[in-house]
């Protein structure tokens, strides 16, 4: 009996067993992390959660080897002659209709099944070093037996496929392998019942188990050829059959268990099989944020799309605002041109007698008594000739058609935007549509006061334009018309007297010179009225052209903010729709950081458990 040898072939030293605890208890710690993060993956199904649930249950757990296949194959049997017991029943219908696991006890007993496993305690030496799980068959007729043996299947440190000799690798038998593949679990292949076999057909049957194997796992597995009847009735013969229990191939099945499944064996698989469960579940919920983040960026396109949009309703606005500027400039210009046409008509050369004249009137205060009487100015005059203030009527209509223009443009885009943002969410999946917080609808009312409360400042800009500028021409040019009188008297003044007090008469010649003399000063005197009549337009102009940009501030100040509101309506319109992209972009990219971190992690645990066994050997 080999039975003997178990638990003697390895004994960890101390510093083995802390060195693992340490290592068993940080892998715990992140598998609960990992459980913790899983329910944040959208769309991964719940038997990966549970999973990785069961990860975590595994590593408190004593090893499991589980016994899968179809019904009939002698499973329970097989499990009974290791034990050298009948504990499960056996017999010609489907017998096992739960997952039973068996551990070691000092007593044969049943503890009662609990959410479909069965556990049951029996003194054999082996269940010392292993625990045994007993599935239903995979090709029972209760559909409900396969599937809560393949939800078992990724807890199970390793795992036998047990199949009949008369029926080797079957087309069920092969799925299954392939089925293995993918939990990436140590796989070792019991041939049943071969006593039904002669040496030759046993010998052909192994050959062709171990190649289609390797074919279909990607590695040559362990094949066993047993009789379970035979190595039972070995065990249970009294006393004990040993040349029997050899022939049945339930001694070397038995051996190889108790040969590779030492403690050092059992204490690396108790690490990494938990370890390998956490790692597929990981790798399926990446690829299902991988999808996520792909679905994402499809709809972020849109997301973008709509605030381009945005930007673009944006420019629109302000190019429209632009060109209302320009026509106010053009009014302002306008207004400019014609004043200084009919600021240089009054101070034109040939108008010289009358701007004397009107000079001495000034000085002599006549002029005054004049506009006391209600006679318009000068300036006055030429500006009402010339139609100067005129343009300006424009305004008042410029700004109140700019209003109605925004808002028309606003309403119809916002209508457009919420149908568009509608049919954005439509498109979105079932579990991010549920997640949509708010209602897509345009607003139902809107907000027209920017525009409509710089009535006052406008109309002030304009009564100055209108009033003050006239007022501060009218000066400048009585001032110019009274200096104009002053030089010419003062010419005439002076050349009476140099003529009557130093000039020869006799000369015919001096008093040429004197006449001609007081002309050219009279000609400068004019010359200098007509510059700076050229210096009063400009400055008229200079001032024209900054009450036109304060105007234009005042508006275009007024309708950024009108813009800027209907800025704000667009983005609260498709608000329901671009949050939730941008909130879910935002957590499937740390989702997916949480995920890869883990990944590295494990990777990492891996690399240490390797590092453990080679210490252990050591």
């Amino acid at each position: 009996m080999v039975v003997s040898v178990i638990g003697k072939l390895f004994s960890p030293t101390p510093d083995i067993l802390v060195a693992y605890d340490e290592l068993r208890r940080r892998e715990n710690t992140a598998l609960l992390r990992l459980v913790d993060t899983l329910p944040r993956v959208d769309g991964l199904e719940p038997a990966a959660i549970a999973q990785a649930r069961d990860a975590v249950f595994h590593s408190d757990h004593p090893f499991l080897l589980a016994l899968i296949g179809p019904f009939g194959v002698g499973k329970s049997s097989l499990i009974n002659a290791l034990l050298g017991d009948e504990v499960l029943v056996t017999g010609p219908v489907p017998t096992t209709s739960q997952v039973a696991i068996l551990r070691h006890g000092d007593a044969f007993e049943k503890a009662g099944a609990q959410d479909g496993v069965e556990t049951i305690f029996h003194p054999a030496p082996l269940l010392r070093q292993i625990s045994l799980v007993d599935t239903p068959g995979l090709e029972s007729v209760f559909a409900q037996h396969s599937e809560r043996t393949d939800s078992f299947l990724h807890r199970s440190d390793w795992v036998v496929l047990v199949m009949l000799a008369t029926q080797a690798l079957s087309a069920s038998n092969l799925k299954y392998l392939e089925t293995l593949k993918s939990y990436g679990k140590h796989v070792l292949v019991v041939v049943n019942q071969v006593d039904l076999l002669d040496d030759e057909q046993r010998a052909t049957v192994r050959d062709f188990v171990v190649e289609q194997s390797s074919l279909h796992l990607g590695a040559e597995p362990d094949v066993f050829l047993v009789s379970a009847r035979q190595g039972l009735a070995a065990r249970r013969s009294n006393p004990p059959d040993a040349v029997a229990w050899q022939a049945s191939g339930m001694a070397a099945f038995e051996e190889y268990l108790v040969g590779a499944l030492d403690d050092r064996e059992r204490l690396r698989q108790k690490l990494q099989t938990p370890l390998q469960i956490a790692r597929n579940v990981l790798t399926r919920a990446q690829a299902e944020v991988k999808l996520q983040q792909q679905a994402l960026d499809r709809h972020r396109s849109v997301q973008e799309n709509i605030d381009a949009q945005i930007v673009v309703a944006r420019q629109q606005q302000e190019t429209l605002v632009e060109a209302s500027m320009s026509q106010v400039a053009a009014v302002f210009a306008e207004a400019s041109m014609r004043g200084e046409d009919a600021i240089r008509e009054l101070f034109q050369p040939t108008r010289a007698l009358g701007q004397f004249t009107a000079g001495l009137g000034e000085l002599l205060g006549l002029a005054r008594i004049a506009r006391g009487l209600g006679r318009p100015s000068r300036a006055q005059t030429a500006f009402d000739g010339r139609e100067v203030m005129r343009p300006l009527d424009e305004l008042a209509k410029i700004v109140a058609d700019l209003g109605p223009r925004i808002e028309g443009r606003d309403m119809q885009d916002l209508d457009d935007l919420a149908a568009h943002t509608t049919q954005a969410i439509k498109a979105l999946p079932q579990p991010l549509q549920d997640r949509v917080i708010g209602e897509v609808r345009p607003p139902v009312s809107y907000n027209r006061e920017p525009l409509r409360r710089i009535r006052t400042d406008l109309d002030e800009v304009e009564r100055e334009a209108r009033k003050v500028e006239p007022g501060r021409l009218d000066q400048a040019v009585r001032n110019s018309l009274v200096l104009l009188a002053g030089w010419e008297l003062a010419v005439v003044v002076a050349i009476v007297l140099l003529g009557t007090l130093a000039v020869d008469w006799s000369n015919v010649g001096i008093p040429i010179l004197l006449v001609m003399g007081a002309l050219g000063l009279m000609l400068i005197g004019v010359a200098l009225m007509a510059f700076r009549g050229n210096q009063i337009a400009r400055a008229f102009s200079r001032r024209m052209f900054e009450l036109g940009q304060r105007y234009q501030a005042i508006v275009r100040e007024a309708a950024a903010e009108q813009i800027n509101a209907g800025v704000r309506m667009r983005q609260d319109v498709a608000a329901p729709f671009t949050r939730l992209i941008a909130a879910q972009t935002a957590r499937q990219a740390e989702l997916a950081g949480d995920l890869r971190r883990m990944e590295e992690e494990f990777a990492a645990f891996a690399g240490e458990i390797g590092g453990f066994w080679e210490r252990s050997e050591a």
